[in-house]
């Protein structure tokens, strides 16, 4: 009778312990939305996230648009900002929408939020201060290339 009542009590502790994934998808949410990003570092690497050649350095990126910030809004809408350093006939803010994709590994954006680039974006690290985005792309004269995006609060 004992281990009967031991083995319910055991069983009925493993049931009831759920992982809250609404929190989970709350928190990145959080996290992506608290505040605006600005451009920290980046450039062309490697698909870890190595980067190989700075954008800041190489002028692959224009120098006006890496002062550029970009706010992610709960609803899946944002804006993103030219900041003091305005491109050339560039408009001072431009919307654009995002999603999460693939288990939240993926960040979709719509319209040109992330120095110009639209599409899917892994996310290799996002926190309370740092989100940095992975982007398989084209780069003249490279080719295939993973670009990098550190964004900073």
């Amino acid at each position: 009778m004992k281990y009967l009542l031991l083995t319910l009590l055991i069983s009925i502790c493993f049931l009831s312990c759920k992982k809250d994934n609404d929190s989970e998808v709350s928190d990145k949410t959080s996290l992506l939305t608290s505040t605006a990003w600005k451009y920290d570092s980046g450039g062309v690497g490697d698909a870890n996230g190595n980067i190989l050649l700075d954008f800041a350095t190489s002028g692959i990126i224009p120098a006006c648009s890496l002062d550029n910030s970009v706010k992610f809004e709960p609803n899946g809408s944002g804006i993103g900002y030219e900041n003091t350093n305005v491109c050339a006939s560039a408009p001072a803010s431009s919307n654009f929408n995002w999603s999460f994709q693939t288990n939240q590994t993926i960040l979709n954006v719509s319209g040109s939020a992330v120095a110009g680039l639209s599409g899917n974006f892994k996310i290799k690290e996002l926190t309370n201060a740092k989100l940095t985005l992975l982007k398989d792309t084209t780069v003249s004269p490279f080719g295939s290339v993973t670009a990098i995006f550190n964004l900073k609060h």
